[in-house]
């Protein structure tokens, strides 16, 4: 069982409340992902796991898909009720996830309006959302903010 100190720290640092390099990012495993952020609170399917953090605005769900692999492919923060989702909260997620991708020179920001393609689909950003997008990386990030908001970093296999 993950102590409270422990729980606290891997919280904090998922809600980029910390300097420390990333704490969870895709392409982990489930191993990994619980070393860090200690025993998921379920196993939403066979592929899927949820972890439950307290923050100062509220509780934050972050779920997890596991590819065949048994590596992440797909990654969402997401506040749980009336809890707050700050910008700094998910200015720590986006940075936890782009950690690796500092130095791509194919990492960029996609514009409300603008089509783009991921994963073999045709998409255009909403006005609700704030894309990164990396295709020859294979990293897709996506701010919702909206009535319900949440942040997620997806491969192009989470995608089918």
């Amino acid at each position: 069982m993950m102590s409270a100190m422990k729980r606290r720290l891997a919280l904090l640092a998922l809600a980029g409340l910390l300097a420390a390099p990333a704490e969870a990012r895709l392409g982990q495993t489930l191993s990994q992902l619980k070393e860090k952020l200690g025993k998921p609170a379920t196993q939403a399917r066979k592929d899927t796991y949820l972890w439950s953090f307290e923050s100062r605005g509220g509780q934050l769900s972050y779920a997890v898909i596991f590819n065949a692999k048994g590596e992440s492919i797909s990654e969402t923060l997401r506040p749980v009720g009336f809890a707050e989702f700050s910008s700094e909260t998910v200015q720590g997620f986006i940075g936890m996830q782009t950690e690796l991708l500092r130095e791509s020179k194919t990492l960029h920001a996609v514009r409300p309006g603008e089509h783009y393609r991921f994963g073999g689909r045709e998409m255009v950003c909403s006005e609700e959302q704030g894309i990164l997008l990396d295709e020859p990386n294979g990293v897709l990030i996506v701010w919702t903010r909206s009535a319900t908001p949440s942040v997620a970093a997806v491969r192009p296999e989470a995608m089918k």
